[in-house]
């Protein structure tokens, strides 16, 4: 008689192989040698060295920082030495955050951090530079109520740092680097300690990095040191990712053109729509089209300045192309109207129709500044129907009654060529989403959830996006995400800001991994990607090359699987 088979769900068996998977933040604190340290009880000395001008004093044991000047940073910083091979990097800070201003006067915003950040950790090796920063709590926002440790780039994490002391530890091996809280991961950070490092000098340093953000914290301890790598050897990617040299947007002249939307329309056609705006409800998109492989574009006539030129397209069974304007418009009968585009086989010609979208009340816009978008992913179905992404904006107050915008993922359907779209299915919470269909009936869906900086949202359907539930918070995040299930299996996220990023899974979006930093020019830091050739993606995002006009770029990324 034969043995029985055993079976394991998909989940199941991803949590086993994650199980398996080296970890690097179960060790014992007796073998670390601790090469420098500071114990906040007096002021910072020899080896430690100030940077720019802190305002530093000693309250209650304790180093008060208080950089209140938008004109200089404050920090302080210690080279040191040691021998890596074999080694861990284990930094550790405890830290109490009393208050932060950011990015456009926001209490939790740090964003471009190309300025720093103003209450931040940072450590190099010589190879290699990252760290982690602090925000605030903010009152007025339920998703940020509790703030944020983050690495300096794209890992982020909700915890209360203000409310006392917390003991942060970074530990730091090859490219990967762990976040702990008093004891407890946060940050697993696979691939996180990614940034070139400026110098070949290995330093730590400590409080405010940024010149035109302000803040204040209470620093008990700061300290590095080294001990015996606690893990097995760190294992090797199962792809070989190949990034090519970028190319601008071919543009005539200097323009406030970002936030590209790409496009793959077959028949060796793509498209990319994106804003020719500055940031704002209701502003002019345009749509170019490329036939050799995204290297030039060109203006579709029509579209240029229009604020109903289409953000979504997808070619119709007919070879015309069909696609929503991103914006619609609410009506004073309380109705929503848009517009929707035909464009003829080669996207050179196009006529619009008008358009209306009914959703259910609650979320339904009924006042200004309350939007319904269509954004990013858009499917001809086999009965003729159209399938396309949007999102509402609403406004509400809580019990509280603090002012809140909420925003929920929907997928709307059209049976007459865009001329009605009614409500098939809330996805779930947060804007900008990204769905893709992993199979006719597993179909995944990554958001953003706020106006934040703050973690993206991942949502599954197992029956073809009838019905939708909320998977899990995603340790990756900031703005626009992109899916792309590539011919080779492999599925790829870009997303953005601080800066433009790649991450990749093999089984789903169940884990991630492979991520990579594409550019870290700053921008909006939009970015979009599609699969051009077998295991080839063109990626795009907006962060200006120097000496060029435009501030959209392209790159090509291989991504081959590698044999066992």
């Amino acid at each position: 008689m034969k043995a029985p088979i055993m079976t394991l769900s998909l989940s199941v068996l991803t949590a086993l192989l994650l199980s398996m998977r080296p970890t690097l933040h179960a060790a014992s604190d007796d073998n670390i040698k601790w090469l420098v340290k500071y114990d906040g009880k007096t002021l910072p000395v020899m080896p430690w060295i100030t940077i720019g001008k802190p305002n530093a004093k000693i309250e209650n044991g304790s180093l008060s920082l208080n950089e209140d000047s938008k004109d200089d940073m404050g920090a302080f910083e210690a080279e040191w030495t040691g021998d890596l091979e074999g080694k861990e990097i284990i930094v550790e800070a405890r830290v109490k955050l009393v208050s932060m201003v950011g990015h456009r006067d926001s209490p939790t915003a740090t964003w471009p951090q190309r300025d720093g950040a103003p209450i931040c950790v940072q450590v190099c090796d010589g190879k290699h530079e990252e760290g982690i920063l602090l925000t605030p709590a903010q009152d007025k926002h339920v998703v940020a109520a509790k703030g944020y440790v983050r690495t300096l780039t794209d890992h982020f994490a909700q915890a209360s740092t203000s409310d006392e002391f917390h003991t942060y530890r970074l530990i730091i091996r090859g490219e990967d680097m762990a976040v702990e809280m008093d004891g407890k991961l946060i940050i697993e950070g696979r691939d996180a300690f990614w940034r070139p490092a400026t110098s070949p000098r290995k330093f730590i340093r400590f409080g405010s990095t940024s010149k035109p953000f302000k803040g204040e914290a209470k620093w008990e301890f700061v300290r590095l040191g080294l001990r015996p790598a606690t893990s097995a050897a760190v294992e090797k990617s199962p792809l070989r990712i190949t990034i090519s040299e970028p190319w601008p947007l071919n543009v005539e002249k200097k323009n406030t053109e970002s936030r590209p939307y790409l496009y793959d329309m077959g028949q060796g056609l793509l498209l990319t729509s994106n804003p020719q705006g500055s940031d704002a409800l209701l502003e002019p998109y345009i749509v170019r089209r490329s036939t050799d492989a995204g290297k030039t574009w060109q203006a579709v006539s029509g579209t240029e300045q229009n604020i109903d030129s289409p953000q979504e397209l997808v070619r119709l069974a007919d070879g015309r192309i069909l696609g929503p304007s991103r914006w619609t418009h609410l009506q004073p009968d309380g109705s929503l109207t848009g517009k929707t585009t035909i464009l003829d086989a080669k996207a050179e010609t196009l006529a619009m129709h008008d358009s209306t979208i009914t959703l259910p009340k609650e979320f339904m816009p009924m006042k200004t500044g309350e939007v319904l978008i269509f954004e990013r992913h858009i499917w001809a179905e086999k009965d003729g129907s159209i399938t396309a992404v949007a999102w509402s904006r609403t406004n509400q107050r809580d019990a509280q009654k603090r002012f809140l915008v909420t925003r929920h993922t929907h997928l709307l359907r059209s049976a007459d060529l865009g001329k009605t779209w009614t409500h098939l299915t809330h996805v779930g919470l947060g804007g900008e989403p990204s769905v893709v269909r992993l199979s006719d009936s597993e179909w995944l869906a990554v958001t953003r959830p706020d106006a934040h900086m703050s973690n993206l949202l991942q949502h599954r359907s197992l029956d073809g996006g009838k019905t939708w539930k909320f998977e899990r918070t995603l340790e990756e995040g900031s703005v626009m995400p992109d899916l792309v299930l590539m011919s080779n299996g492999v599925l790829a996220c870009s997303y953005g800001r601080p800066v433009s990023n790649l991450m990749f899974s093999l089984d789903g979006g169940h884990a991630w991994h492979d991520h990579r930093v594409i550019s870290d020019r700053a921008n909006f830091n939009y970015t979009a990607i599609r699969e051009i050739s077998p295991g080839r993606l063109l990626y795009m995002h907006d962060g200006q090359i120097p000496g060029t006009l435009a501030r959209i770029n392209s790159l090509y990324i291989d991504v081959e699987r590698l044999k066992k």
